[in-house]
């Protein structure tokens, strides 16, 4: 692993460093300050969060990881943030691999199906510049047939009735490269890479989680003693912070999430046979993760058989599988497919939620039967409503979490980081947030920009649009040095 971030303390002293946070940009900040750690300069880094890895929005997320908009094109720095995403997978699946026994896959790739909302969105693909983008992901434009083809069981009601191009006609996106995640998974191989690279150093370095609320950050350092650094990562929460309050310009929306699974068989009739317990009873599986299938590499991927027979649609009404190599699919609704046997569904957003509130979803388990039952009739039609066979598959477990989501401008909804203006010049605070519904693309790219200004106490290496929440800051807050 390369120590890209150099520190800015003596060297041969010991650097402490904390992270507020522990979801996608919380663990990916405490990776890039474990990165920057030598044999020379022992690094103790300390991670906080009130409930653990992944408790809070990052927990709940459907984990599909693509640089694309909904239009097709790349996001603001699509490619830099999707490739550095790809770094850290690298990274996690490495610590997934050395963990004895044997770890549960949290990573598929794949192909990501984004269907037309509408005949107006169809008419942008048409017209869309598609190809390969850099070496890692590619999109392109196709019909309905090669839709239908490439997932058998895709409800007619997906795609737009009435292309203005006739049956060629462009009515959906099909986004290579792309992978789902199983977040709390990717969350906790991630840290443990943290850990196995400071333990490894041999000189002291260490990395430890401590589950308790920070209630604010002078507190936390007159309990723990002075942090060369300290990161806010604390997601839809962060307000909670007095250090922070009401300085993000967020919006709070909290969401549900479905993970289903195939149908139980009917021994008697040879035939799938839908989940029959009350609402709100969780399967096994919600117990067992292990249901999801190896994941996939891109040699092992079928291609795309444009040209082959189309699969009986009836046939995959009640399907005891995703169908091998189909893509996941994205748009208002998702579905991330998480090996043949588990996909996740979602999401519903609800609006007008408080940092108080988020703070109290972190770690939350959905068990209430009806919490679970509202949450199903929520998201099942939709996901009827893509692929057919979701009507039979039972509700494994029911995710929640608060996310945070940035104003958008015109370079789309773009994250925030910074120095906190309540850092003066005694103290070395600052903050990423706003990551909304795109933490994944730009978790790893943020985590290693914001460690790298935390290290070296200065704003310049941040990207202007970055700091754009601070505009209506007094001047002398807007971009600070030291």
């Amino acid at each position: 692993m390369q120590h890209e971030l150099q520190p800015a303390v003596s060297a041969g002293s010991s650097r402490r460093v904390a992270v507020v946070g522990g979801g996608f940009a919380g663990i990916a900040t405490a990776h890039y300050l474990a990165a920057s750690a030598s044999v020379d300069q022992p690094t103790v880094l300390h991670l906080y969060d009130i409930a653990g890895l992944g408790s809070g929005g990052s927990g709940a997320a459907g984990g599909l990881l693509h640089p694309f908009s909904p239009k097709g094109k790349l996001l603001w720095k699509g490619q830099e943030a999707f490739e550095a995403a790809l770094e850290l997978i690298a990274a996690a699946e490495h610590a997934s691999n050395e963990s004895k026994p044997a770890s549960d896959p949290f990573v598929w790739r794949q192909d990501i199906l984004r269907p037309a909302a509408d005949a107006s969105q169809a008419a942008g693909f048409e017209v869309l510049r598609t190809g390969p983008v850099g070496t890692s992901a590619s999109v392109q434009a196709i019909n309905a047939e090669q839709a239908h083809e490439l997932l058998p069981g895709l409800t007619p009601s997906a795609l737009p009735s009435h292309p203005a191009g006739g049956n060629e006609s462009a009515v959906a996106l099909l986004i290579g490269g792309g992978l789902v995640l199983h977040p709390e998974r990717y969350l906790r191989h991630l840290w443990q890479s943290c850990e196995r690279v400071l333990t490894q150093l041999q000189n002291g370095s260490e990395a430890s989680l401590r589950l308790q609320q920070v209630q604010s950050l002078a507190e936390l350092e007159q309990q723990h003693g002075p942090y060369d650094a300290i990161v806010v990562a604390a997601g839809a929460a962060a307000g909670m912070l007095p250090e922070v309050g009401d300085a993000l310009p967020v919006r709070l929306s909290q969401g549900y999430g479905l993970e289903l699974v195939p149908p139980r068989p009917d021994p008697d009739l040879n035939q799938p046979q839908a989940d029959s317990a009350a609402p709100g009873h969780l399967s096994a599986a919600s117990q067992h993760p292990e249901l999801s299938q190896p994941s996939l590499t891109s040699a092992d991927t079928p291609r795309h058989p444009w040209n082959s027979p189309i699969v009986d649609y009836t046939a995959a009404l009640h399907s005891t599988q995703f169908p091998e190599g189909a893509p996941s699919l994205v748009g208002s609704t998702y579905i991330g497919v998480q090996g043949g046997q588990q996909i996740s569904v979602g999401a519903i957003k609800q609006f007008g939620f408080s940092a108080e509130q988020a703070l109290q979803e972190c770690g939350r388990q959905v068990t209430d039967a009806g919490e679970v039952a509202q949450a199903e009739a929520l998201l099942r039609p939709r996901a009827e409503g893509l692929w057919d066979p979701a009507s039979s598959w039972r509700v494994a477990r029911v995710r929640s979490g608060v996310r945070a989501l940035p104003q958008k401008t015109a370079d789309g909804a773009i994250p925030l980081t910074g120095k906190l203006p309540s850092s003066g010049n005694m103290h070395n605070w600052w903050i990423v947030g706003g990551l909304g519904a795109r933490g994944l693309v730009y978790h790893a790219w943020l985590g290693k920009l914001i460690a790298h200004a935390a290290l070296e106490g200065t704003e310049d290496g941040l990207p202007d649009q970055l700091l754009r929440w601070k505009a209506s800051m007094p001047k002398a807050h807007k971009r600070v040095k030291q």
